[in-house]
């Protein structure tokens, strides 16, 4: 990509990256995503690297002569890119979203995968001990069955990305979810990323009853 950058247009080296990049990331995200901080961060470390090849104008690569690589923030927010821990998030939450109110949408076997019991927004930490004391495990703290439905009861979810059209409509909620998304990681400094939900999920709340016994 860095070698046919000044040969080609931003919208075609868009499309390649489109290609090349984001679509393998894009691919079982739900899977894999909710790795290591460390494996995750090696990927968006390659995510950069190939945005750098869409950027226009001269462009550093890697460190040179103690410079450190142009950053990157501000291309993702111009050309709309979703950072490898956007996809992961987005990805999950659709899931869960068409697991409450789209399953004709998803194959039998997954939905199979998914217990009833699953914690739902208003339901309290004692409704749900039954799933935390299966999910809330080594086994399964690191993947979606634990941090998917987490992830759906966040304020960003239920606040920000869900709306009533979207419960009728997935559509409009994964436009939701990746617009939400985009302003979220493009707040602060340009040259800063913030603290990504990925990394920074809250748990379920005990009651005040329960902790204070």
């Amino acid at each position: 990509m860095h070698k046919i950058k000044n040969q080609l247009p931003v919208k075609a080296r868009l499309q390649i990256f489109q290609s090349f990049v984001q679509s393998h990331l894009n691919f079982c995200s739900v899977v894999w995503g909710f790795a290591s901080k460390s494996h995750i961060e090696s990927l968006f470390s390659k995510q950069k690297q190939g945005i750098r090849a869409v950027m226009n104008g001269y462009v550093n690569y890697h460190f040179r002569d103690g410079s450190p690589p142009d950053h990157t923030k501000q291309a993702f927010t111009e050309y709309g890119i979703l950072s490898v821990h956007g996809i992961i998030v987005k990805n999950a939450l659709i899931l869960i979203h068409k697991l409450n109110n789209f399953q004709s949408l998803l194959p039998r076997s997954i939905n199979e995968l998914f217990p009833n019991n699953i914690p739902q927004h208003g339901s309290s930490f004692e409704e749900n001990s039954n799933w935390l004391s299966v999910y809330n495990c080594p086994e399964f703290r690191r993947s979606v069955f634990y941090k998917g439905p987490i992830l759906a009861l966040t304020e960003l979810n239920i606040r920000d990305i869900t709306c009533p059209s979207s419960i009728f409509s997935l559509n409009i909620y994964k436009k939701s979810a990746k617009r939400v998304l985009l302003e979220l990681q493009s707040g602060g400094d340009e040259d800063d990323w913030p603290t990504f939900i990925l990394f920074n999920l809250p748990g379920l709340r005990q009651s005040t009853r329960i902790t204070e016994q």
